[in-house]
Protein backbone atom coordinates (compact mmCIF):
# COMPACT_ATOMS: atom_id res chain seq x y z
CA UNK A 1 0.00 0.00 0.00
CA UNK A 2 1.05 3.35 -0.98
CA UNK A 3 2.32 5.50 2.01
CA UNK A 4 -0.51 8.46 2.12
CA UNK A 5 1.05 10.35 4.92
CA UNK A 6 3.89 11.21 2.24
CA UNK A 7 1.71 11.64 -0.73
CA UNK A 8 0.56 14.48 1.92
CA UNK A 9 3.64 16.17 1.98
CA UNK A 10 4.55 15.73 -1.65
CA UNK A 11 1.22 17.67 -2.22
CA UNK A 12 1.85 20.17 0.55
CA UNK A 13 5.54 20.81 -1.52
CA UNK A 14 3.72 21.06 -4.45
CA UNK A 15 1.81 23.88 -2.88
CA UNK A 16 4.26 25.49 -1.34
CA UNK A 17 5.97 25.79 -5.13
CA UNK A 18 2.95 27.88 -6.55
CA UNK A 19 3.56 25.52 -9.55
CA UNK A 20 0.43 23.55 -11.24
CA UNK A 21 0.78 19.68 -11.52
CA UNK A 22 2.56 19.79 -14.80
CA UNK A 23 5.18 22.51 -13.56
CA UNK A 24 6.07 20.83 -11.05
CA UNK A 25 6.60 17.66 -12.21
CA UNK A 26 9.22 19.47 -15.04
CA UNK A 27 10.97 21.00 -12.00
CA UNK A 28 11.56 17.54 -10.04
CA UNK A 29 12.06 16.22 -13.37
CA UNK A 30 9.66 13.43 -13.44
CA UNK A 31 6.58 13.05 -15.82
CA UNK A 32 3.01 14.55 -15.36
CA UNK A 33 1.42 11.37 -15.16
CA UNK A 34 3.39 10.43 -12.30
CA UNK A 35 3.01 13.75 -10.43
CA UNK A 36 -0.53 13.40 -11.18
CA UNK A 37 -1.15 9.62 -9.53
CA UNK A 38 0.69 10.48 -6.42
CA UNK A 39 -0.83 13.90 -6.10
CA UNK A 40 -4.42 11.71 -6.58
CA UNK A 41 -3.32 9.02 -4.00
CA UNK A 42 -3.23 6.06 -6.61
CA UNK A 43 0.51 5.10 -6.41
CA UNK A 44 3.65 6.11 -3.90
CA UNK A 45 6.13 8.31 -4.21
CA UNK A 46 8.90 6.51 -6.05
CA UNK A 47 12.91 7.29 -5.38
CA UNK A 48 12.95 9.54 -8.85
CA UNK A 49 10.01 11.94 -6.99
CA UNK A 50 11.58 11.83 -4.01
CA UNK A 51 15.00 13.05 -5.34
CA UNK A 52 13.67 15.69 -7.34
CA UNK A 53 12.06 17.25 -4.86
CA UNK A 54 15.18 16.75 -2.60
CA UNK A 55 17.48 18.48 -5.50
CA UNK A 56 15.11 21.21 -6.55
CA UNK A 57 13.82 22.57 -3.46
CA UNK A 58 16.75 22.73 -0.83
CA UNK A 59 15.10 25.12 1.30
CA UNK A 60 12.68 21.57 2.51
CA UNK A 61 13.93 19.57 4.80
CA UNK A 62 14.45 15.96 3.63
CA UNK A 63 14.11 14.66 8.07
CA UNK A 64 10.29 16.07 7.63
CA UNK A 65 9.32 14.68 3.51
CA UNK A 66 10.48 11.47 4.57
CA UNK A 67 9.16 10.85 8.07
CA UNK A 68 7.13 14.61 8.79
CA UNK A 69 8.99 14.96 11.53
CA UNK A 70 10.05 19.02 12.40
CA UNK A 71 9.11 22.06 9.62
CA UNK A 72 8.91 21.75 6.25
CA UNK A 73 11.43 24.42 6.01
CA UNK A 74 14.73 24.45 7.01
CA UNK A 75 14.95 27.08 9.58
CA UNK A 76 17.94 28.59 8.07
CA UNK A 77 17.93 30.65 5.13
CA UNK A 78 16.72 34.47 5.12
CA UNK A 79 15.99 36.03 8.33
CA UNK A 80 13.29 39.27 7.54
CA UNK A 81 13.74 42.48 10.32
CA UNK A 82 11.09 45.49 9.28
CA UNK A 83 10.86 44.20 5.66
CA UNK A 84 14.58 43.85 4.59
CA UNK A 85 15.73 40.81 3.81
CA UNK A 86 19.18 39.75 5.46
CA UNK A 87 21.90 37.02 5.38
CA UNK A 88 21.36 34.61 8.44
CA UNK A 89 25.18 33.64 9.64
CA UNK A 90 25.07 29.33 10.89
CA UNK A 91 27.79 28.55 12.63
CA UNK A 92 29.40 25.54 11.58
CA UNK A 93 32.09 23.44 13.27
CA UNK A 94 35.60 22.92 11.14
CA UNK A 95 38.03 19.70 11.93
CA UNK A 96 41.07 21.16 11.12
CA UNK A 97 42.74 17.81 11.97
CA UNK A 98 39.96 15.49 9.55
CA UNK A 99 40.73 15.24 6.38
CA UNK A 100 38.15 13.71 3.96
CA UNK A 101 40.02 10.37 3.49
CA UNK A 102 40.58 9.96 7.31
CA UNK A 103 36.83 8.61 8.17
CA UNK A 104 33.77 10.68 9.32
CA UNK A 105 32.89 8.10 12.13
CA UNK A 106 33.16 11.49 14.99
CA UNK A 107 30.23 12.96 13.12
CA UNK A 108 28.42 9.42 14.18
CA UNK A 109 29.40 8.92 17.49
CA UNK A 110 29.83 12.41 18.66
CA UNK A 111 33.04 11.86 19.94
CA UNK A 112 35.44 14.60 21.44
CA UNK A 113 37.30 15.98 18.11
CA UNK A 114 38.77 19.22 18.04
CA UNK A 115 36.76 21.94 16.10
CA UNK A 116 36.90 25.82 15.12
CA UNK A 117 33.57 27.13 14.67
CA UNK A 118 33.19 29.04 11.77
CA UNK A 119 29.90 31.46 10.70
CA UNK A 120 29.55 31.55 6.60
CA UNK A 121 25.90 32.86 5.34
CA UNK A 122 23.24 30.81 3.96
CA UNK A 123 25.33 27.45 3.97
CA UNK A 124 23.55 24.46 4.69
CA UNK A 125 26.19 22.27 6.17
CA UNK A 126 26.81 19.49 9.11
CA UNK A 127 30.74 20.35 9.18
CA UNK A 128 33.86 21.42 7.18
CA UNK A 129 36.57 18.84 6.55
CA UNK A 130 39.80 19.57 4.70
CA UNK A 131 39.83 17.37 1.12
CA UNK A 132 43.21 15.70 0.98
CA UNK A 133 44.93 13.55 -2.28
CA UNK A 134 44.41 14.52 -5.65
CA UNK A 135 41.92 11.42 -6.77
CA UNK A 136 39.26 14.26 -7.01
CA UNK A 137 41.51 17.17 -8.83
CA UNK A 138 40.65 19.13 -10.45
CA UNK A 139 37.16 19.41 -9.21
CA UNK A 140 37.87 19.34 -5.61
CA UNK A 141 42.02 20.33 -4.73
CA UNK A 142 43.90 19.20 -1.82
CA UNK A 143 43.68 22.36 0.52
CA UNK A 144 40.17 23.31 -0.39
CA UNK A 145 37.75 23.17 2.89
CA UNK A 146 34.29 21.41 2.16
CA UNK A 147 31.04 21.64 3.97
CA UNK A 148 29.03 18.11 4.15
CA UNK A 149 25.53 17.03 5.27
CA UNK A 150 24.42 13.72 5.68
CA UNK A 151 21.99 12.40 3.05
CA UNK A 152 19.60 9.40 2.76
CA UNK A 153 20.67 6.59 0.07
CA UNK A 154 17.16 7.07 -1.43
CA UNK A 155 18.05 10.86 -2.15
CA UNK A 156 21.79 10.14 -3.84
CA UNK A 157 21.65 11.24 -7.61
CA UNK A 158 24.23 9.58 -10.19
CA UNK A 159 26.71 11.57 -11.69
CA UNK A 160 27.46 13.73 -8.47
CA UNK A 161 30.12 13.96 -5.93
CA UNK A 162 29.33 12.80 -2.32
CA UNK A 163 31.62 12.05 0.59
CA UNK A 164 30.85 7.95 1.18
CA UNK A 165 31.46 6.46 4.35
CA UNK A 166 32.00 3.21 4.55
CA UNK A 167 31.26 0.43 6.93
CA UNK A 168 34.68 -0.31 7.76
CA UNK A 169 35.39 3.34 8.38
CA UNK A 170 37.34 4.12 5.73
CA UNK A 171 35.50 7.59 3.97
CA UNK A 172 35.83 8.34 -0.17
CA UNK A 173 35.34 11.77 -2.01
CA UNK A 174 33.85 10.20 -5.45
CA UNK A 175 31.15 10.76 -7.65
CA UNK A 176 28.83 8.05 -7.33
CA UNK A 177 27.24 6.18 -10.15
CA UNK A 178 24.73 2.95 -10.70
CA UNK A 179 26.55 -0.12 -10.11
CA UNK A 180 25.38 -3.29 -12.40
CA UNK A 181 22.39 -3.59 -10.46
CA UNK A 182 20.03 -1.67 -7.89
CA UNK A 183 22.03 -2.71 -4.86
CA UNK A 184 25.51 -1.51 -5.94
CA UNK A 185 27.75 1.99 -6.23
CA UNK A 186 30.58 2.63 -8.63
CA UNK A 187 32.48 5.34 -6.71
CA UNK A 188 34.65 7.24 -9.51
CA UNK A 189 37.30 9.88 -9.18
CA UNK A 190 37.99 12.95 -11.26
CA UNK A 191 41.73 12.00 -11.54
CA UNK A 192 41.29 9.18 -14.18
CA UNK A 193 44.55 7.94 -12.43
CA UNK A 194 42.43 6.66 -10.21
CA UNK A 195 40.22 3.30 -11.58
CA UNK A 196 36.86 3.50 -10.30
CA UNK A 197 35.49 0.88 -7.73
CA UNK A 198 32.36 -0.97 -7.22
CA UNK A 199 30.67 -1.87 -3.54
CA UNK A 200 26.98 -3.06 -2.27
CA UNK A 201 24.96 -0.98 -0.54
CA UNK A 202 25.74 -2.94 2.46
CA UNK A 203 29.52 -1.86 2.47
CA UNK A 204 28.32 2.04 2.42
CA UNK A 205 27.10 3.19 6.10
CA UNK A 206 26.01 6.92 5.33
CA UNK A 207 26.29 9.54 2.26
CA UNK A 208 26.98 13.01 2.73
CA UNK A 209 26.50 15.47 0.12
CA UNK A 210 28.90 17.93 -0.61
CA UNK A 211 27.15 21.79 0.40
CA UNK A 212 30.65 24.12 0.09
CA UNK A 213 33.97 24.62 -1.21
CA UNK A 214 35.88 27.32 0.15
CA UNK A 215 39.74 27.71 0.47
CA UNK A 216 41.13 28.42 4.68
CA UNK A 217 41.72 32.01 3.66
CA UNK A 218 38.30 32.68 3.77
CA UNK A 219 38.25 31.60 7.28
CA UNK A 220 41.65 32.95 8.57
Amino acid sequence: MPDFEINKRVKEVQVHSGLNQRDFADKIGVSYTTVNEVLNNKKGPGMNVMQGIAFAFIEISKEWLLTGNGSMKENNQINSIEGQKIEKLVTIPYYPEINASAGLGFLVDNSSVFSIPISIPNVDAQAFINVFGDSMYPKYCSGEIIGVKEVGKEFVMYGHAYMVHMTDGEAYLKYIKKGKDEYHWILASENPQYEPQEFHLSNIFKVYIIKAVISKTTIL
